[in-house]
């Protein structure tokens, strides 16, 4: 439960502390989504309803209609399918001629503008199947087809920068789809339909091979019939059937070979097919004229009145030979139909004679095929017939039910949306910024923020002050401001030391060694532990601070001296230890400090002069003859020197920058300082050169400091 709520603690006070980052972040981002939303193009979206119904609709059978199938769900999400499938969209291209316009049609790409606007290409413009394939490839992409829940309505939805078009697309693309869905059935029920005009003329050829079985059957055994029966009438019969059937044959051939000759105007053919005597007169006549004709002149009056009346005789040959090739055929349905008679009675006749048994099976089995036969070709007549009309007589399964109207708003861009999602997504945004700056990028802004990321104790944070003037330090507030915010914040980092350095049976702080670090250069390291260091000498202790930057000693030049000799000169030179520390300490202008400063920079490596015994020897002699003592320790990330004095210090001071210093380098030197130090020495950190006026604490405290101040 603890954890929970300090978990939570943590979190609301990483969106305090980052509130300006995550606001400007959804500034940012509400105010670039809003200049995109305005700057897009609008779409309209129109709709339209179709209700497909699936119950039949056979108009010649509508007792059957209401056998549907209401949870066939299937079919309605075929039906989906089918309206939006190619060939529905192609029916609306070509109806709409969407090929040319300007929004679907034939355009050309955003590279080929390019090569253009750069005169390295001539574009040109798809035709054929390649315009039809990219209006489709646009139209595909603006329509959308969705069934509504588990109902039979369908929703056609079409998008399109203009109202009107979008409106009229959807209709059409509608439309379409009910005109295919129609012509489907249509095509469906004449494939039908062929498919038994095939059957039936198979059935008609099984009749007449049926019936011509029966006939053959009876002529054949003829004799064995009459033989049976008694009847020589049968013969008789049969006699008359082929003299019919030889006159029928004989006038058909005539009429056939009659309607060829008046084809082609041979009247001696047409004569003496028809052998009569009307038809030769009117030959005789025709051939009379027609010698006169060749003697006459070809353009003299008798010519003329010669080649009418010949137009006028072969007219009157045309009109006999028509009328007898007329009564031909009358004589030829005659024939047929008397042949046609007669063979059903023979046929009766024959089954109702007495004969053998192996015959009369036969005959009947023959007639029972014809039947059969007959049937069957009556059935499927009936159908190819039921068939014919149904073709011209299907509706449509579906239906629209609300036609699309254009739109009066646009659809897309959703601007109130939009700007909700992207002040949605810009407090996301500015969260996972603010988890970056407060865990990984940023500086330290606060001390929660400290504590949380790099879980070691904040001492206090050091206010950034002025100095009142350049060569002056902002120690020295120490002995002439001592009741600032800056002083008062060094005592809070004295208090906390000694509250940690000092042991539950000890009533007073003994010799300790106080070590101050920091990450990098420049973060006030150096001013920190001058600070430091006068505090607990004002305080009363009896206080010594080395400067052991050997590599950029610093502070003889906070104190404005200049000493002609230092610590790099006592750790180098052996006959200066002999002599001991005499010569390079000196005191402190403001108090009763003790200094022991640098004076040069070293040209060599001095990581093996702070390992080496003499500063180990220097410090055991400091902690006999003084109180606190101060290291002020190079900073851990350009050099290693601090690594190796942090083994000397009982307690380290961590100085960093605030809102400056890099968290993964101040992780990474704690880290190397947590290796080299010892394992009771306590580590508190300082959070130093703190704005105070965009932190808050000024609000606060301010009023309150000013006052004691003045």
């Amino acid at each position: 439960m603890d954890e929970n709520e300090l978990n939570l603690r943590a979190i609301f006070g990483l969106l305090r502390r980052q509130f300006r980052l995550i606001a400007v972040t959804v500034v940012a981002v509400v105010a670039l989504a809003t200049l995109v939303a305005f700057t897009l193009t609008p779409t309209f979206t129109s709709s339209a309803l179709i209700l497909v119904d699936p119950s039949n609709k056979n108009l010649l059978a509508p007792e059957a209609q209401m056998n549907s199938s209401a949870a066939d769900s299937a079919r309605i999400d075929s039906e989906v399918e089918l309206a939006r499938s190619d060939n529905v969209l192609l029916r609306a291209i070509r109806d709409e001629n969407l090929v040319t316009d300007p929004e679907f049609g034939v355009s050309i790409g955003l590279w080929p503008r390019i090569l253009t606007f750069l005169r390295l290409s001539t574009p040109a413009l798809p035709t054929g199947e390649q315009a039809v394939n990219q209006a489709l490839s646009e139209l595909r992409s603006a329509v959308s087809v969705q069934r509504r829940g588990l109902t039979y309505l369908i929703s056609v939805q079409v998008r399109s920068e203009q109202a009107e078009k979008a409106a009229r697309i959807t209709n059409a693309i509608a439309e379409s789809y009910i005109a295919d869905q129609l012509a489907s059935k249509v095509d469906s029920v004449l494939a039908s339909y062929n498919v038994l005009q095939a059957r039936i003329g198979q059935a008609r050829e099984a009749i007449v091979s049926s019936e011509g079985q029966f006939d053959t059957f009876v002529s054949d055994n003829m004799q064995r019939i009459i033989e049976d029966s008694g009847r020589t009438d049968l013969a008789q019969m049969q006699q008359q059937m082929a003299q019919l059937q030889a006159a029928r044959d004989q006038s058909q051939r005539s009429a056939e070979a009659v309607t060829t000759y008046l084809a082609n105007e041979d009247w001696s053919s047409i004569v003496s097919t028809l052998q009569s005597s009307a038809l030769d007169e009117l030959a005789q006549q025709r051939q009379d004229l027609a010698d006169q004709l060749s003697q006459a002149g070809a353009d003299t009056p008798t010519a003329v009145n010669l080649r009418d009346e010949l137009a006028a005789i072969e007219n009157r040959l045309r009109e006999t030979a028509s009328s007898e090739v007329s009564d031909l055929r009358a004589s030829v349905t005659q024939n047929q139909t008397q042949e046609d008679t007669l063979r059903q009675r023979l046929r009766q006749e024959v089954l109702g004679s007495s004969l053998s048994a192996d015959v009369l099976t036969r005959l009947y089995e023959l007639q029972q095929g014809a039947e059969l036969a007959r049937t069957q070709y009556q059935t499927l007549l009936a159908r190819s017939q039921d068939l014919e009309a149904q073709a011209d007589l299907q509706l449509a399964d579906s239906r629209i039910v609300s036609p699309a109207l254009p739109p009066e708003r646009p659809s897309f861009p959703n601007k109130p949306l939009i700007i909700i999602l992207a002040a949605l997504a810009g407090l996301g945004l500015g969260a996972g910024l603010a988890f970056l700056r407060e865990n990984l990028i940023g500086g330290f802004t606060t001390e929660e923020q400290v504590e949380s990321v790099l879980r070691q104790q904040v001492a206090a944070s050091v206010p950034r002050e002025r100095a009142k003037s350049e060569r002056e330090s902002l120690a020295n507030l120490m002995v002439t401001s001592p009741l600032s915010l800056f002083a008062e914040s060094i005592r809070r980092i004295r208090a906390v030391l000694d509250q940690d350095l000092r042991s539950p049976d000890e009533e007073s702080l003994g010799s300790r060694v106080i070590l101050v670090t920091s990450t990098a250069p420049n973060e006030g390291k150096t001013t920190t532990a001058l600070a430091l260091a006068r505090s607990y000498s004002l305080a009363g202790y009896s206080t010594l601070l080395i400067d052991c930057d050997l590599r950029k000693p610093s502070i003889h030049r906070h104190l404005n001296l200049d000493p002609s000799q230092g610590l790099l000169d006592f750790l180098t030179d052996e006959a200066m230890r002999d002599v001991g520390v005499q010569n390079i300490v000196s005191k402190d202008n403001l108090t009763e400090m003790t200094l022991i400063i640098g004076s040069r920079r070293s040209d060599l490596p001095t990581d093996q002069l702070l390992a080496g015994p003499a500063f180990g020897r220097l410090i055991a002699a400091a902690r006999n003859s003084f109180a606190v003592i101060v290291l002020d320790s190079p900073p851990l990330a350009p050099v290693v020197d601090g690594r190796y004095i942090a083994r000397f210090a009982d307690a380290i001071v961590f100085v960093l920058r605030w809102a400056t210093t890099a968290q993964t380098d101040a992780r990474r030197a704690l880290a190397n300082l947590d290796e080299a130090k010892r394992k009771d020495a306590k580590t508190v950190v300082v959070l130093n050169q703190l704005d105070i006026s965009r932190s808050g604490y000024e609000r606060k405290y301010g009023g309150y400091y000013a006052a004691y101040d003045n």
